[in-house]
């Protein structure tokens, strides 16, 4: 049974995008570049040969690297916009029945969050 994932970047803006996430509420492991909270786990890679950064924009204006599914976004977006965080993708109802937004982080990877108006 698959209990968790953990997705990997790579990056040469690590400390930057670290902090970026700690400010937002998440927990950092500075040494290994682990990035928690409620479940999504990130870990952030140092490197100096970033030869493909985020899947935004090279695949599109709406292109994620990740995607998340939330109980409320409209007050995870309230609470990160407070935090300073740099929106991607403002918090909007969808044609495909999501409430969702983006952040982009200092390293340029995008993560959304979406919330079902179905249920």
């Amino acid at each position: 049974m698959i209990k968790n994932s953990s997705t990997i970047f790579f990056t040469n803006k690590r400390k930057e995008t670290l902090d970026y996430y700690n400010k937002l509420g998440f927990q950092i492991n500075n040494d290994f570049g682990f990035v928690e909270r409620d479940g999504l786990e990130m870990i952030f890679h140092e490197t100096i040969n970033v030869t493909r950064l985020s899947n935004y924009p090279s695949n599109g204006e709406s292109a994620l690297d990740i995607y998340c599914m939330v109980s409320d976004a409209e007050s995870l977006y309230k609470e990160f916009v407070a935090k300073g965080a740099e929106i991607h993708k403002n918090l909007s109802n969808t044609e495909y029945n999501m409430k969702e937004f983006a952040i982009i982080d200092p390293s340029g990877f995008t993560s959304g969050f979406g919330e079902s108006l179905k249920d």
